[in-house]
């Protein structure tokens, strides 16, 4: 259960971080908060078998303010555990 909250403290400061950095695209001293790539299948794999339809599909958004979002919940995680 330790285990699952430091994942879940981890990946909510990468989706903060994220969202963070879409915020500051409206800054304009902010801006290289920004600065990121796409990863994954931009189009989807779709297998129709004619009885199931199975569709695959991953994308993954990264940028620098989730990078630190990242780092600040890991020194996070590295308090809470002392």
């Amino acid at each position: 259960m330790k285990n699952f909250f430091k994942i879940m403290i981890l990946f909510m400061g990468i989706v903060l971080g994220i969202y963070l950095g879409e915020l500051a695209l409206k800054v304009p001293w902010l801006k290289f908060l920004a600065f990121g790539k796409d990863i994954g299948i931009s189009q989807p794999i779709v297998l129709d078998l004619g009885f199931i339809n199975l569709t695959f599909g991953f994308m993954c958004k990264l940028n620098l303010a989730g990078i630190l979002g990242f780092v600040i919940a890991l020194f996070v995680i590295k308090k809470a555990v002392k």
